[in-house]
């Protein structure tokens, strides 16, 4: 299993870091930081610490890389214009660190 870095990555202050997988088969997705205790519904991809996805390429979706269920979809936000993808619901789980 190949570990990427993202190179869009940035600290943020006052963060706890979350690791993300895969609901159906426990896979390794992503570190994240998580900022405030809101519930988890997108993933920002400038949050992104490191993954087993190459989030400095163009991905329209996150698939699992072990078992190819659909993760979350890429969209742009309306409010800051950021670069995010949003999960499906119950296709990942999160643990803190």
């Amino acid at each position: 299993m190949k570990i990427y870095k993202n190179p869009n990555c940035k600290k943020i202050r006052g963060s706890h870091v979350l690791i993300v997988s895969c609901a159906y088969c426990k896979h390794y997705i992503a570190k994240y930081q998580k900022v405030g205790e809101s519930n988890f519904v997108k993933m920002y991809n400038d949050r992104i610490i490191e993954g087993t996805i190459d989030f400095s390429l163009y991905h329209g979706a996150i698939f699992c890389p072990n078992c190819g269920e659909k993760i979350a979809t890429r969209y742009i936000t309306k409010m800051d214009k950021k670069e995010a993808y949003r999960f499906v619901p119950s296709a990942f789980h999160k643990k803190k660190e």
